[in-house]
């Protein structure tokens, strides 16, 4: 079967250009955020990419700020206009793709305030683990920590999406299982 060549961005300002754009459409983000657009999209190698977020703080494309122990990144006006004049470097493609799990990702920072679940990649193409953390949202205290392995990235992105359709359902049973001794 054939399959299309994977596009790459290989040119720093171009990454710059980039990180810029993601932080343009998709507003203040985490350092954290970025890594997961960047391993999902996998347009752009990490190693570039946070050398890229390091060149763009020092041109004063970007800037940065603490809050709550968090890295957060946000667009300055240098940044927004090296943007709007070179935008079409950047493919289409990894545009669309980009914005699009963006958005999925800051929808799911919502909930992160009583679950945070992250894969966790042991090498690019080997075995992952899907990290579920239930967090008590009075004092943010962890009430429960899972890692479950998954053959692949693949695999781990599935099961993301299922845990994610119904997280409250999964952490009722998890929690009956072990307080009222219910198994099923």
């Amino acid at each position: 079967m054939f399959q299309s060549p994977k596009i790459i961005i290989d040119d720093k300002l171009t990454i710059q250009i980039y990180l810029c754009y993601l932080l343009d459409q998709l507003g203040e983000l985490s350092e954290e955020q970025l890594a997961d657009i960047i391993d999902e999209i996998e347009a752009v190698n990490s190693l570039d990419f946070f050398e890229a977020l390091s060149i763009a703080q020092e041109k004063e494309l970007i800037k940065t700020c603490n809050e709550k122990n968090k890295k957060l990144y946000s667009l300055l006006s240098t940044g927004k206009t090296l943007t709007d004049e070179f935008l079409n470097r950047i493919p289409l493609s990894i545009r669309e793709k980009s914005v699009e799990y963006g958005k999925y990702l800051l929808k799911m920072a919502d909930l992160e305030r009583s679950i945070i679940c992250r894969i966790e990649r042991t090498d690019y193409n080997g075995p992952c683990y899907l990290t579920v953390k239930f967090l008590n949202e009075l004092n943010g205290d962890n009430l429960m920590d899972l890692r479950i392995y998954a053959p692949d990235y693949e695999q781990a992105k599935l099961m993301r999406e299922r845990f994610f359709e119904k997280p409250s359902d999964i952490v009722t049973k998890i929690m009956k299982m072990f307080i009222k001794d219910s198994y099923l």
